[in-house]
């Protein structure tokens, strides 16, 4: 299983998250978003932007409970950026971290020494390269899968964590369990990698584990780290982790970025030659450490991070070097400092133009034009996408303005295609919109509807009851004077778009015969009556001979008739 998947009951096919990966790594595959490995760099923005929560990390805290269980001696070790997290508890998370079970635990400020020493020498180099600064495993892993031409350039030299593991492993003997805990979530590949740290876990899933065991940190007593150097307990904050190299007056300019955006801009202007004789420090996060994917939600900025991890450096006795000798003296814990890049990329296949254009033409992008690289879907231009969707990376309903496009015309078609007239009607009683029907009705077109006031079509008053009251008015039957037409009209009051929707049927030929049919009747009545007539005065001639059979005559006819008038007044 790779460090992190979705959630197929969670995911809501949003696309929150291939919008936001830098480096295209999420497919969406069935309306459901899957992570790409080869492509992945851990850094964690999908799992931040995720609406959802669809985002599953593999949690390493049973890995821990097992080593502790089996009696192995495992010692964290803690990255510098917990005092942003645990603030004016930070003195006590040794010994909660002993309550869980830990031997030891130590801050991985121990490998900042020998690392900021190696980038020194490079950062001092007499030639004219640009090196970028390896602590960030975003960044690295970000070189190695997608700009693997600038290999050359990563100082090839072990981050501070892998360090201090190896630091510990040399010292403590290699069956130690090194537990490196931090901000990050691309530190998990890195620990699996470098060989010499056993598990990683994230302050996420350190304080998930806290809260299971129901520990109070403020219940328990201070125990301070071992080394009490201040400067290198800022190493999270940006621009620290050189600071003490600018401060030398290195051979090469020293500069910091930070954030992914502005990281792959760098690397891009690299690539072209932009950047000579230059040290970068690159940290993938925004606010570097501080910022990181392994940090919890807990309502705590950025700048409030920044504060606390100042103050906890702060609170330190001294500034010097010499308990770290101490603990890890050189000359009897000598390490490999160096690491090796390798090339991870992987090709993506390369349409022919006639695929490329069939795959646009599927997007809704007939012409250049249709292409307005709008980014929603994640690729920066449309074409772009349409290589993905040949690489089965991405699916054509990712695009939005062809979505948008789809769902208006078939809405449109479907208004259009049907007898009934429909009008929009705006709050101004300006008109937006006719179907066809309507047009047809009125005998006019957009061109010479659109804009213009209800009322050169249509009664007002109905449509302001409508607007004033928010009541829609329902099959009301009315006879429009200017054009002798008779309809049954429905208006109704859209909240959410703050229209009028005019709904009708021309019923004016229904009229007409149901007109034609009444004059029969009425003549039909009135013969009736002629024979009524007729009838009375025969039977007043013939009384004695007919008596009975005329009464009867006489109430059938009237029966007939009382018939026929129902219907005319009807």
């Amino acid at each position: 299983m790779w460090f992190m998947r979705f959630s197929k009951a969670n995911c809501k096919n949003c696309y929150a998250c291939a919008r936001v990966c830098p480096v295209n790594a999420i497919k969406i595959k069935n309306e459901h978003a899957q992570v790409i490995e080869e492509r992945c760099i851990i850094c964690g923005k999908c799992f931040k932007v995720c609406p959802q929560y669809a985002k599953i990390i593999k949690s390493d805290v049973y890995k821990v409970k097992e080593y502790i269980s089996k009696g192995d001696k495992v010692i964290a070790s803690i990255a510098p950026s917990f005092a942003a997290i645990f603030g004016e508890h930070s003195n006590k998370l040794k010994s909660l971290l002993k309550k869980l079970g830990f031997y030891d635990a130590q801050e991985a400020i121990y490998g900042i020494d020998l690392v900021e020493k190696a980038y020194e020498e490079y950062a001092n180099k007499e030639d004219d390269l640009c090196y970028i600064t390896s602590f960030c495993p975003s960044v690295t892993g970000l070189i190695q899968k997608h700009y693997p031409e600038l290999i050359k350039n990563l100082i090839p030299i072990i981050s501070p964590a892998v360090c201090h593991s190896k630091l510990i492993k040399t010292k403590y003997g290699e069956d130690v369990k090194v537990v490196f805990i931090g901000p990050c979530l691309s530190k998990k590949i890195e620990g699996v990698e470098s060989g010499y740290i056993d598990t990683v876990l994230t302050f996420v899933e350190l304080i998930e584990w806290i809260n299971y065991e129901n520990i109070n940190i403020e219940e328990l007593e201070i125990e301070k780290f071992d080394c009490n150097n201040s400067q290198k307990r800022l190493f999270p904050i940006v621009g620290e982790p050189t600071k003490s190299i600018e401060n030398k007056n290195p051979r090469k300019t020293v500069i910091q970025v930070e954030g992914s955006k502005d990281c792959i801009k760098m690397l891009k202007a690299i690539k072209i030659g932009k950047f000579k004789n230059t040290i970068l420090e690159l940290s993938f996060c925004r606010h570097s450490c501080l910022g990181g994917s392994g940090m919890p939600k807990d309502n705590i900025n950025c700048y409030e991070r920044r504060i606390r991890v100042r103050n906890y450096a702060n609170s330190m006795e001294n500034n010097t070097d010499e308990n770290v000798d101490e603990i890890y003296p050189l000359n009897k814990f000598s390490i490999n400092m160096n690491r090796e890049y390798k090339c991870l990329k992987k090709d993506l296949k390369i349409p022919n133009a006639i695929e490329l254009r069939e795959i646009l033409k599927s997007m809704g992008k007939y012409i250049k034009k249709d292409e307005l690289n709008c980014g929603s879907c994640g690729y920066s231009t449309c074409r772009e996408k349409a290589v993905a969707v040949y690489n089965n990376m991405a699916e054509i309903e990712m695009c939005l303005p062809y979505m948008r496009d789809k769902a208006e015309n078939l809405a449109n078609t479907i208004v259009d295609v049907t007898p009934n007239m429909v009008t929009i009607v705006d709050k101004n009683l300006d008109i937006v919109k006719m179907n066809k029907s309507s047009e047809k009705f009125f005998n006019t077109n957009v061109e010479n509807y659109k804009g213009l006031p209800v009322i050169l079509y249509l009664d007002e008053k109905p449509f302001e009851y409508v607007l004033d009251n928010k009541k829609n008015i329902i099959k009301e039957k009315i006879f429009l004077k200017d054009i002798s037409k008779v309809i049954i009209q429905s208006i109704l009051w859209l909240e959410h778009n703050k229209v009028m929707l005019w709904i009708a049927d021309d019923i004016t030929e229904n009229e007409e015969l149901e007109k034609k049919l009444m004059e029969k009747k009425i003549d039909a009545m009135n013969i009736t009556q002629a024979v009524i007539d007729k009838q009375m005065r025969v039977a007043q001639e013939i009384a004695s001979l007919l008596g009975e059979t005329t009464a009867e005559t006489k109430v059938t006819l009237n029966k007939l008739k009382k018939l026929i008038q129902e219907e005319v007044v009807q």
